[in-house]
């Protein structure tokens, strides 16, 4: 078969196909990698040296430097919980649905991990400073599993507006 320059020219000219597989192979590859991001949700974190905590109350540090939200928390802990609750602060996130709230727990046979054990619920912990009424992703140990995390009263009807 004789081949001129026209032919050989139109023979190497991408196809239309060929343009819908490399954009399609383009955008899998982009969706992969911004899936991957990793917000460290659940991963230990450090509260402060002044956050001298009680076993029951809650804390929050800003801008916790070991967390990629910047958010590191400790709910308060809910009555009827077990006072024996080993779970330390961690990494949290800003959320709008439980959807939101996949993150590390604990790995069982490692007796020194405190990561939450129950996994994450998406709810507001506190009423007061620069988290109030936020929703955050919450280690649902800190909650009883009947009643689970309420929502502070001054955060139910005004979206936080007396938040100071």
């Amino acid at each position: 078969m004789f081949h001129n320059a026209s032919t050989r020219a139109r023979e190497s000219r991408p196809t239309a196909k060929n343009l819908a597989w490399a954009g399609a192979v383009a955008l899998a590859m982009a969706i992969l990698a911004s899936g991957c991001e990793d917000n460290a949700l659940g991963r230990p974190c450090y509260l402060g040296a002044d956050a001298s905590v009680g076993a029951a109350q809650g804390a929050f540090a800003i801008p916790a430097t070991d967390c990629p939200s910047r958010i590191c928390t400790k709910p308060a802990v809910q009555p009827g919980v077990s006072n024996e609750l080993n779970t330390g602060p961690y990494c949290t996130v800003n959320c709008s649905s439980d959807s939101d709230c996949n993150g590390e727990t604990r790995d069982f046979t490692n007796a020194n991990d405190r990561r939450c054990m129950k996994g994450f619920t998406c709810a507001i912990p506190f009423d007061s400073g620069k988290l109030c009424c936020q929703k955050l992703c919450l280690c649902r140990d800190f909650f009883s599993s009947s009643v689970g995390p309420a929502t502070p009263e001054v955060c139910q009807n005004n979206a936080g507006k007396s938040c100071s």
